[in-house]
């Protein structure tokens, strides 16, 4: 095995978004190391089913019921987290929600709610870990962006411009980090087979695992002292 600053040191994992998809099999990919995780979701029968199968595999995890945009329930949260592991290492900001279609058929409630989740839910995450991070002079943040974070589409114009958005704070927040050991990256995969999609016409075959995006939460997670990640783009192989 290729030794990392991680290979012999239990991290402390705060991950939003933690009960399905993306969140949960990144917490997976993680927990075959060992370490210890508060999850947040809304769901808490598939938060605790994560935590249960987490501590299965020689982990340790914790779990909290939520909204990532509600700020009152987000200081309860990380209150909770950080008393429960002692600590914060990683920050897996992942939760998030899309609407699709025309510009002109979105509801100002859909448009409210992808901004929330999207867009403040990971400001109101990242505003309680950094100071932690930065007393401690190490911390990875790792957002869950998207490939129209990057690019645009048809039929995706509030959902893009969340992610438009939260590339703009990651970068911005990149420059902040100057100097220091704590780092930020975001992940940006192509469309994911997830519950996401579960109801709507897709083919799931062209799409990218949510243990694809996992495997590369990993290798940013594991990057050693001498490398920072900005963000990798992932899409399916299959076209």
């Amino acid at each position: 095995m290729i030794e990392t600053k991680n290979s012999h040191k239990t991290l402390r994992f705060i991950i939003t978004g933690g009960s399905s998809g993306i969140g949960r099999a990144i917490a997976l990919e993680m927990a075959r190391s060992k370490h210890s995780f508060f999850l947040t979701g809304r769901n808490k029968e598939k938060l605790q089913s994560v935590a249960d199968t987490i501590n299965n595999m020689g982990g340790e995890a914790f779990f909290g019921v939520g909204d990532v945009g509600d700020v009152d329930e987000v200081e309860t949260l990380f209150s909770e987290a950080f008393k429960l592991l002692k600590g914060v290492d990683i920050l897996v900001a992942n939760a998030g929600v899309g609407y699709f279609g025309l510009l002109e058929e979105m509801t100002v409630l859909q448009f409210d709610e992808q901004f929330k989740t999207n867009v403040r839910g990971v400001f109101l995450w990242l505003r309680k870990v950094l100071p932690i991070m930065k007393q401690q002079n190490s911390g990875q943040i790792v957002v869950t962006s998207s490939n129209l974070g990057l690019n645009t589409a048809g039929r995706a114009s509030i959902y893009a411009a969340t992610k438009h958005a939260v590339q703009a704070m990651v970068n911005s927040l990149r420059e902040e980090l100057k100097g220091t050991l704590v780092k930020a990256a975001t992940i940006n995969p192509g469309s994911v087979s997830t519950p996401w999609f579960d109801g709507k016409k897709v083919d799931h075959a062209k799409m990218l695992t949510a243990e694809d995006v996992a495997k590369v939460a990993r290798v940013i997670i594991d990057q050693t002292e001498t490398s920072n990640i900005d963000h990798i783009l992932i899409l399916p192989g299959v076209n």
